[in-house]
């Protein structure tokens, strides 16, 4: 077990301050919540993207989240992936395959970050099911929440 603290992965932070420089389309994987919020510090509000509120009150739920991802699609996005099991949590610190989540756990959590998107003022949140269904659902969990899209226009 690495009981290391995390640190900024400085990598990804330049690449969000290059990217947003000369592309309006690029996403990046942040895998811990040290780098997450440097990336907030360095990526460019507009709109209604507050990156500072952002990053101030995400609070545990990207610590819940499997995955998380930050770029732009035309301005600013978000990816938070609903995980399966408590070991693919981004704060998980066990090893494993980890207690299974039921259904109604990933659709509170995808609700949970609904509610947060809701109050980041994004103009768009959708929810791609698993497995993948051709449309994502509109700003509701859905029956098996995957990866929910944040989106500031």
């Amino acid at each position: 077990m690495n009981l290391t603290r995390p640190t900024v992965d400085t990598d990804v932070v330049e690449f969000v301050r290059l990217g947003q420089r000369v592309s309006l389309n690029f996403t990046v994987p942040i895998r811990n919540r040290e780098t997450f919020d440097a990336v907030m510090a360095a990526a460019q509000g507009g709109n209604n993207f507050d990156p500072d509120q952002v990053a101030r009150t995400i609070d545990t739920l990207f610590g819940e989240a499997m995955k998380v991802e930050f770029g732009a699609e035309g301005s600013a996005v978000l990816y938070i992936e609903v995980p399966f099991t408590t070991s693919q949590r981004l704060d998980a610190t066990v090893v494993g395959l980890g207690g299974k989540y039921t259904a109604l756990q990933r659709q509170d959590y995808a609700r949970r970050v609904i509610e947060w998107a809701r109050a980041m003022r994004a103009d768009e949140i959708t929810v791609q099911q698993h497995p993948a269904t051709e449309a994502p659902v509109v700003g509701k969990p859905g029956e098996n929440p995957y990866r929910i899209r944040v989106w500031w226009d």
